[in-house]
């Protein structure tokens, strides 16, 4: 009786590794391309997010030092209300009496009554780039170089910053507001837009807008 033969382990062969490596190399591919989408995605949402809540802290500041706006009759050279709109961008300039949790109160001491003005400007680095930049400094000191004004940037790629002013005289906004000092409008609406759309590099991508009633009564 013959002893059973025995049979050899089957190798694989060289056209068999090579479709396993490019099976191995494809789906390593796959991967790495979700993985890249995921974590662009990722970035994408984290900056809309920062975004957004910067603009809510910008326009958190711009409300709250509308809403301690200090107007006198009796020196209007100090105590002021001023404004324009250039295309899509707005300044804002006022004498306001803040409290010392508001931003940047700790620079100035017991100085509360402040110039606050609110402007676009271009970023220092990325010229193309415009940020809402906050700007003050005490109400009877003139800004020079031994004691210049606090500036912070706001919120960064801003694409639209415009004000409206309530007219109860015809009942509807206007983009323009002429003070005879020492008057201020009733409302002012104010709208921020940070960002731009992918679709469309003149539209915001976020846009946030506000009314605030500023004080109206003269000291």
């Amino acid at each position: 009786m013959k002893p059973p033969a025995q049979t050899r382990p089957r190798a694989f062969t060289l056209v068999e590794i090579m479709v396993a490596i490019t099976l191995f190399m494809f789906m390593m591919g796959s991967i790495m391309a979700c993985w890249k989408v995921i974590v662009s995605g990722t970035r994408t949402g984290e900056t809309a997010a920062a975004m957004a809540q910067r603009a809510r802290t910008s326009m958190r500041a711009i409300e709250d030092s509308l809403n301690n706006m200090d107007i006198s009759k009796f020196n209007n050279r100090y105590y002021y209300f001023t404004n324009y709109n250039q295309d899509q961008y707005a300044c804002l300039d006022f004498a306001a009496r803040l409290p010392a949790s508001f931003l940047g109160s700790d620079y100035f001491g017991d100085n509360v009554v402040r110039h606050v003005i609110f402007q676009v400007k271009p970023d220092a680095v990325d010229r193309d780039r415009l940020n809402l930049v906050m700007t003050q400094y005490p109400v009877l000191d003139i800004p020079s170089e031994q004691y210049p004004p606090k500036s912070i940037i706001l919120a960064r790629d801003v694409s639209l910053f415009t004000l409206s002013f309530w007219s109860p005289k015809d009942s509807d906004w206007h983009d323009e507001f002429l003070p005879k000092q020492p008057e201020v409008p009733p409302m002012i609406l104010i709208t921020l837009g940070t960002g731009h759309s992918p679709h469309d590099a003149r539209v915001p991508f976020e846009v946030i807008q506000r009314v605030v009633r500023p004080p109206t009564l003269a000291h």
